[in-house]
């Protein structure tokens, strides 16, 4: 069970993790919460944190996107290249350009995430 300021606490936290999620600047966050009544201490402590929390998170939604998309794309190369090698002698095969397409794409949105949320 959690106590009154284990839960003013998480309160804290979630109020600054929403505006760090508008994208506003730790410094404007600082002020919110010491609008709120905060310590200039806490206030910079708690965007610390939350600020390791959330690039953290950006890390791994950058990995899990270019993971994912060069498994797309790879595996539209693949089912390419095996049915135009099995095509070989004037059958048809399959251009698998939507896993492709996607698969490139969400692995260029991950490395993009990568080199720019740091």
């Amino acid at each position: 069970m959690e106590t009154a300021v284990q839960q003013a606490t998480q309160e804290v936290y979630d109020f600054a993790a929403g505006l760090m999620a508008k994208g506003l600047p730790d410094e404007t966050i600082q002020n919110q919460l010491r609008e709120q009544g905060l310590d200039t201490e806490s206030a910079t402590t708690i965007t610390s944190s939350l600020r390791e929390e959330f690039a953290a998170y950006q890390r791994k939604e950058a990995r899990k996107n270019m993971l994912h998309g060069g498994l797309w794309l790879l595996g539209g190369c693949a089912v390419t290249g095996v049915t135009f090698a099995l095509a070989s002698d004037g059958g048809s095969y399959v251009m698998t350009w939507g896993a492709v397409i996607f698969g490139g794409f969400q692995f260029l949105k991950g490395v993009y995430q990568h080199f720019t949320r740091r």
